[in-house]
């Protein structure tokens, strides 16, 4: 698969947006982003248009375009939306996931319990890897691309919160627990812990904002 400018722009500015190296409300500068990624004025704007479409971009007339806000309206949307999405997807993977996958999967939380203080950047980092896994383990690419947007949308939630934070309010013991469902094959189950590590996500954050 070709990736094109407009990719490379997408993705790399959506990294920013979702770390918020970008803040919520900030101006984006096209000629700034021009000169960083060393490509050219229209794939920066098809992929603004991109991100617009996903909620991470906000274009106001003659005022230019910015990175979206977030609220504890935003939060509670976007908590309704992903519980369905994720607990969804933990369903459809128990049925479908590979074995191959599934020992990814072993293997990331396996590192995430060997680091003894582990950095809480680092664990959001492992953390959007095992959500993804699980992911693409339904095999679905459309219910795949509904997930990416509505973890992209909390995940950034989180990276808001990170100086405050802390390293367990991550959760990633949760994904063993979900992982033994898909192991089992037991889809009722897999959807049911997802459920209950997403709610506790959600009351997690609502702590910090």
């Amino acid at each position: 698969m070709t990736i094109t400018d407009a990719d490379k722009a997408y993705h790399s500015i959506k990294e920013r947006i979702v770390t918020v190296q970008l803040q919520p409300g900030a101006i984006i500068q096209e000629a700034r982003l021009m000169e960083e990624l060393n490509l050219g004025r229209t794939p920066i704007r098809e992929a603004l248009r991109r991100l617009q479409a996903e909620n991470l971009v906000e274009v106001a007339p003659r005022r230019g375009v910015f990175v979206a806000d977030i609220s504890l309206t935003d939060l509670q949307k976007i908590f309704e939306v992903r519980v369905e999405i994720e607990s969804l997807c933990a369903r459809l993977a128990a049925e479908r996931m590979s074995g191959e996958m599934m020992a990814e999967m072993h293997c990331l939380i396996a590192q995430c319990q060997a680091r003894p203080e582990p950095d809480k950047r680092w664990l959001l980092q492992q953390d959007r890897l095992l959500h993804q896994l699980l992911a693409r383990g339904t095999g679905n690419e459309f219910l795949y691309r509904e997930f990416e947007q509505f973890y992209n949308l909390s995940i950034r939630i989180w990276h808001l919160a990170l100086n405050r934070i802390h390293p367990e309010d991550i959760n990633i013991e949760a994904h063993g627990e979900i992982l033994k469902a898909v192991e089992a094959r037991d889809s009722v189950s897999a959807g049911e812990r997802m459920r209950e590590h997403i709610h506790h996500f959600h009351q997690t954050i609502k702590q910090y904002l």
